[in-house]
């Protein structure tokens, strides 16, 4: 408040200022009102003063430091990613301290004491973060992978696999040290026999200071700290370490908190695995960045009376090798008779395998059976088949279908992993792919209607000449079929559900046209009906199957046909007593053409299955790498060999003819109906059309074009050497880095 001596007292407010009245003469002062002002008045001033020049000073300093007034600083103003150095900064601060931490004793010989807590600081990590800013880090999609260990025994297992993928160069592959051990990053390599020249990988150091005297705490703080510097200035798609019962625990925690809160992908390779997962080398960023998206539901039907088939599939199920990856769920279609043998192996299997030790684990098989034994026609039997599984999600969720006489290899799940990784997820292989259905395991002898053998494509078959020249020992190739397979194939879930779609309008069609002639067979009887329905579904929208290359010895799944059975819609009626059918079936509403005599068994060559001892990219052609889709051969449904881009003709010209021959859709000129993805509408019309479901020649849309924007990596290139062509232009335009850095702090 102010004093008494500043403003008037209350008696004061109603005098008049005579003395400033006009004409007044101003009086003497006296030797009072003279003297200076009491002394608390002087020292305020002189804090006013005080706090001024403070003020001054602080905004002065900051004003000068900002990264305008920088030599070292960006053209644009921008601040710099990492902490830099300056020439007037003192060395002594930058320099990592040696020794044992200040005020901690340690006897020469002894064994460093675990009991260091204090603040963490990153000495050699800085520099490494400079040298790779030509990998285009700083977006958040990118090509970065990263390898991180804690201790010599990991680094062992994963430095193969990380050489491994910088040598097939589809990603930007960076190593990071985050161990206790005061070891030089030089010196490690050396004893694990690593080449920098022929392992191109970018190396991290990040270690913090005295890493061998850190707490627990404060070691697995480092580790999550220097996960967090890498992913600001790289942005990893995906971080790749060693077992966790081989890793630190420090480091583990550290690693998976870290990586919760960035939400990045870890993947732990199972213990002792390295050499059977050296396949994912092969697979660029954007397939291993969705490592744990995929999941996969498996479909048995099992056959009426039999159970030898069945528990042969079961049992090579639980054989495969699972580890490291998302386990499968397994549903079984019992039928209303089921084999007591069959019943009592189902009493005790535990699914998935290995969790059967586990008092917390839950059995995770589903079994369905069914109530009625009436004899099904193709319609029912096809409704009832696909109404067993439906995707939880179109992107991620898909079904492997297999049947009671297949026999799968220990290695089948690490293929349909590999295959599924590079074709739907990777960022290139996925628009090459969009008319990809499924993944068969097996590898076919005849034709789908059984009455011919099919010739195979050979590598001289393929649509890139580099396959026949690098590769011409192959005998075989994977060629794509427009063709189903009922007996071990992987379906993807969006084509299954539009598939849905299909059946789902096929047969309201078929009732609302009442009584038509039926169609001519393509498909053996000795497959189940739906088959036919596929094969309709898959010529109207040109989609088709991977098939595997073939071997003469082994495989990854074998078809067994000494328990075969036939379907139970093309298997002959039950008989009375007196020799007659107990239900007659109506042939003449049946969709498709019935043979006159039952088929013959199928005559289909048995085959080993690929060990569990041989690792997969050992046993695949073109040295483990999968073809892009458009190299591949394309067979169409008869087994002709063909180019792709015909494929797509013939499946317009196809779908013309059955939206307008089954679908009854009236032809309008100069329109076509509309295509959704997802759906089959535009097969089928049902009259209650509008507008809205026909648009102009010119607006049509293929159904096999993506309707998403194009991917971010496209505009990188094709391949990591692509990407460093443009490292250059990028890096000088958006920032300036020096040689030198500081240490990186928390």
């Amino acid at each position: 408040m102010l004093g008494k001596t500043i403003l008037p007292t209350d008696e004061e407010l109603g005098k008049k200022d005579d003395d400033h009245k006009p004409g007044s003469w101003p009086q003497t002062p006296t030797w009072a009102a003279l003297k200076t002002p009491p002394l608390r008045w002087r020292r305020r001033r002189i804090a006013f003063v005080l706090v001024g020049l403070y003020t001054f000073y602080m905004l002065h300093n900051y004003i000068t430091e900002l990264p305008i007034f920088q030599p070292n600083g960006s053209s644009y103003g921008l601040r710099q990613i990492v902490p830099m150095t300056n020439e007037d900064h003192n060395e002594a601060v930058d320099r990592e301290p040696t020794g044992v931490p200040p005020g901690l004793a340690v006897a020469k010989d002894a064994a460093a004491p675990q009991v260091f807590s204090g603040p963490i600081k990153f000495y050699r990590l800085a520099a490494s973060l400079h040298e790779a800013s030509y990998t285009h880090g700083y977006s958040p999609l990118n090509r970065n992978i990263l390898f991180a260990f804690s201790n010599l025994k990991s680094a062992a297992t994963l430095l193969p696999l990380a050489c491994e993928m910088a040598k097939w160069n589809r990603n930007w592959v960076h190593v990071a040290i985050m161990s206790r051990m005061d070891i030089p990053l030089d010196d490690l390599l050396g004893i694990n026999g690593v080449d920098k020249t022929k392992c191109p990988v970018v190396w991290h150091d990040a270690r913090p200071d005295y890493s061998e005297f850190s707490t627990e705490s404060r070691a697995e703080m480092s580790a999550a700290a220097a996960l967090g510097h890498i992913n600001t200035f790289l942005h990893p798609q995906a971080t790749i370490t060693d077992d966790s019962q081989d890793e630190d625990g420090s480091f583990v925690r550290g690693l998976r908190s870290k990586a919760k809160l960035l939400s990045m992908p870890i993947i732990e390779m199972p213990q002792g695995q390295m050499q059977n997962f050296m396949w994912m080398a092969r697979l660029d960023a954007g397939s291993i960045r969705n490592w744990h998206k995929p999941t996969i539901d498996i479909l048995i039907q099992a056959p009426s009376d039999s159970s030898g088939g069945i528990l042969r599939l079961l049992k090579s199920l639980k054989e495969a090798d699972y580890r490291g990856m998302k386990q499968p769920r397994l549903t079984i279609d019992l039928p209303d008779s089921v084999d007591p043998s069959l019943r009592q192996r189902l009493e005790d299997f535990a699914w998935p395998p290995g969790k059967q030790d586990d008092p917390l684990s839950n059995n995770q098989i589903i079994i369905r059976r069914r109530i009625s034994n009436h004899h099904a026609t193709q319609e029912e039997s096809s409704i009832r088949f696909l109404e067993l599984f439906y995707p939880s999600s179109t992107k991620d969720s898909h079904v492997l279908l297999l049947s009671p006489q297949v026999q799968l290899s220990p290695l089948f799940f690490q293929y349909l992993k590999y295959v599924l990784l590079e074709y739907k997820y990777s960022s290139f292989g996925e628009s090459d792919a969009l008319d990809l259905m499924g993944i068969s395991l097996v590898s076919p002898s005849v034709t789908l209607d059984g009455h011919k053998r099919l010739t195979l494509p050979k590598p001289s078959d393929m649509n890139a000449e580099r396959y026949s020249r690098q590769f011409s020992e192959e005998a075989s190739t994977q060629f794509l079929w427009q063709a189903p397979d009922s007996h071990a194939a992987l379906y993807f879930g969006d084509k299954w559900a539009e598939w849905h779609s299909f059946l789902s309008n096929r047969v309201k069609k078929q009732h609302q046209t009442g009584k038509k002639a039926p169609r001519a067979k393509l498909v053996s009887e000795t497959l189940p009906a739906w088959t036919e329905y596929m094969l309709e579904f898959m010529r109207a929208r040109g989609y088709s199957l991977l098939y595997p290359a073939t071997s003469s010895t082994e495989s990854l799944a074998t078809i067994h046909n000494e328990l075969y059975r036939p379907p139970q819609e093309f298997s002959p009626p039950p008989v009375t007593k007196d020799n007659e059918p107990e239900i007659k079936p109506d042939l003449a509403n049946e969709p498709f053409l019935r043979a006159e005599t039952p088929a013959p068994s199928p005559t289909i060559r048995e085959s080993n299955v690929i060990p569990r001892s041989r690792p997969l990219h050992m046993a695949l052609p073109f040295d483990g790498d999968l073809p892009e889709a458009s190299h591949l051969p394309y067979l169409l449904y008869n087994g002709t060999i063909t180019d792709p881009f015909k494929a797509n003709t013939f499946a317009i010209e196809f779908a013309a003819n059955f939206r307008k021959e089954i679908g009854e859709c009236p032809i309008q000129p100069k329109m076509h109906r509309k295509i959704v993805t997802g759906s089959t509408n535009d097969l089928f019309c049902f009259g209650d059309e509008d507008a809205d479901d026909w648009e102009s020649e010119e607006l049509e849309r293929s159904p096999y074009e993506p309707e998403d924007e194009v991917d971010a990596f496209s505009a990188y290139g094709s391949t990591v050497t692509d990407l460093a062509s443009q490292t250059t232009a990028v890096s000088t335009s958006s920032y300036s880095f020096t040689p030198t850095a500081t240490a990186t702090n928390i």
